[in-house]
Order: C-alpha cells, then sequence, then structure tokens
C-alpha cells in the first residue's frame, strides 16, 4: 500500500492548521498542485491557415483538498475549531510539502464545508477550495548576497592583544608564540558584479538594499549586464539611509527609510526580472558607490510541487 507523502500546513490570520502524515487529520485527495490552466491568447487573419499566438498567461490557481480527522473523540472541539480557522476575509498563505520538496503559495479561501455524515458520530471530514491569485509555487527560503562586505582572513580562533609585548614572557600563556599585535583580520570585498543563479522555472523579481553605510552616495544605480536594464534612482544618501528597490511583479516599490519615493527613479529604467539560469547584476552611483552596500534577495518561482 503507498502511504500518503504529502503534507500542509495552512497559514491564516494567526492560526495554523496542519494535515497530512504525522497530524490529527490525514489528506484523502487533493489537486492543484501541478501547474495551473494556461489561458493562449490569439488573432485570426484572413486567408490564412490557423491562428497567430500573441501572447500566454498562467491563471489562478485552484486547490481542491479533501481530509478527514483520525479519530471522532474531540468531534464538538475540531469542529468550532475549523468552523473559526476557515474565515474567508483573511488572505491565507499555504506550505506545501511533497516527497521532500517544499514549496509554499498565498491564497484566498473560495469555499469550504463538512462532508456530509449520517450523524456527528462519525470522523469530521471536510472540503476546501483554495483560490492562488499568483499561481506560482515559491521556494521556503529567500536567496541573499551582499556584493560590498567584510570578508575574514581566518576561519579558526585567534587571540590578538591590545598592544604588542616586547618578550616573550610579557604575553598571557595562551597567546605565546603569537607575535603580533591586536588588529583587524579581514578586508572589504568590493564586487562591482555579482552572480545570481536563478534555479526557478520561469524569471522572479529581485529585491535590492543599498546601505550607505560609510558617507554619502549619489544616485545609485544596478545594472543587469546580460539584458541592459538597469534601476537608477536620482536621490542623494546620507551616511546610515537605506534604499530599497523592488522588481516584484505587483509589488514593485522604491523606498528610502521606509518611505515611498518611485518618483525619483531615473525615466529610463525598467524593472527587471531574474531570468532562468545565471543572472550578472552589476552596482554604481554617480558618486562614493564604495561608501555602499548592497544586499540583492530573491525567491524563485515553480510551476508546481
Amino acid at each position: 500500500m503507498t502511504k500518503n507523502t504529502i503534507a500542509i500546513e495552512l497559514a491564516c490570520n494567526g492560526k495554523v492548521l496542519r494535515l497530512g502524515p504525522g497530524e490529527d487529520i490525514d489528506i484523502t485527495k487533493i489537486t492543484g498542485l501541478e501547474s495551473s490552466e494556461l489561458e493562449i491568447s490569439t488573432s485570426n487573419t484572413a486567408l490564412v491557415d490557423g491562428v497567430s499566438v500573441d501572447g500566454k498567461k498562467i491563471k489562478p490557481r485552484p486547490i481542491h483538498i479533501e481530509a478527514s480527522f483520525k479519530s471522532n473523540r474531540n468531534n464538538p472541539q475540531n469542529r468550532a475549531k475549523l468552523i473559526q480557522f476557515f474565515n474567508p476575509k483573511y488572505t491565507g498563505k499555504a506550505t506545501i510539502t511533497n516527497m521532500g520538496i517544499s514549496r509554499n503559495i498565498e491564497y484566498e479561501l473560495e469555499g469550504w464545508t463538512f462532508k456530509q455524515t449520517p450523524n456527528w458520530d462519525v470522523k469530521l471530514g471536510i472540503l476546501v477550495d483554495l483560490i492562488c491569485p499568483d499561481p506560482y509555487m515559491l521556494s521556503v527560503d529567500n536567496f541573499g548576497k551582499n556584493m560590498a562586505s567584510i570578508s575574514p582572513l581566518f576561519a579558526f580562533p585567534w587571540r590578538v592583544l591590545e598592544k604588542r609585548a616586547i618578550r616573550k614572557l610579557d604575553y598571557p600563556e595562551k597567546a605565546r608564540g603569537m607575535m603580533l599585535g591586536g588588529f583587524t583580520m579581514g578586508y572589504r570585498t568590493l564586487h562591482k558584479e555579482v552572480v545570481l543563479a536563478n534555479d526557478g522555472d520561469v524569471s522572479t523579481g529581485v529585491q535590492i538594499q543599498f546601505v550607505a553605510t560609510r558617507g554619502d552616495v549619489m544616485n545609485p544605480k544596478i545594472t543587469n549586464t546580460q539584458t541592459g536594464q538597469y534601476m537608477r534612482v536620482n536621490i542623494a544618501m546620507q551616511q546610515g539611509d537605506v534604499l530599497l528597490i523592488d522588481t516584484n511583479d505587483r509589488h514593485q516599490v522604491i523606498t528610502l527609510n521606509g518611505v515611498n519615493c518611485y518618483q525619483r527613479i531615473d525615466r529610463r529604467s525598467e524593472p527587471f526580472q531574474l531570468a532562468v539560469g545565471d543572472n550578472y547584476l552589476k552596482y554604481d552611483a554617480d558618486k562614493n558607490y564604495t561608501n555602499l552596500d548592497v544586499n540583492l534577495f530573491y525567491t524563485p518561482k515553480y510551476l508546481g510541487v
């Protein structure tokens, strides 16, 4: 007999409902974990056979779940818990694990009900329909990289002293043999170009966080060197300022210290996406680019799990 390997965690309004192996609720049926329905736009030309494909669009993802409790011992409490949990006023997030692979996706509750039973002494069962406006499954990991960071030179314990000792016996016993005075063992990495690997099934947006950690910066810019697309903000940053650029669909924002400043964008800028595979990004500024830390964050998207 084949065992169910699918586990689901539904999180909504601060509450969590878990279904699957090792939980109180068994999943008996589920659909919608593969790619959702595709809509193809076409146009017809007179006297030409067939049609021309104008575009393709993946529709919102419907997920249907059928499940039942393993026991009828706490039917009244479980019934009240489910009624309270499935509140259509709130957006939820589903984390789905299938054959060892986990993905998550935001959902809206389209409808739910208890399975019809002859009496309330049998195990409770539920039918749940979710609709996911963004059809892509997301990686449970958010990948990030700092293009300008401090790299340590040593990966093992190292003892340093505030002042250099003149004679060996002046050193503490633990530090004898190390005749160096105290100083920082590291270097600043200034990679103006970095490679981001997108192992998803489709392109995805990226969050770029410019941090003026060492002084003023004028008009920071980041470029996708493969496509030539760039995002440039005409703004003077002071030390401590944080400029955030988000190129994700339906979430595109530019903020300085949390305040919207999208109007300061260079008019030739384009909110570029990370294509599937390796992506080469390069940052710069009109003045003092070395004063920046540049943090990049992105989440791969998948067609299913």
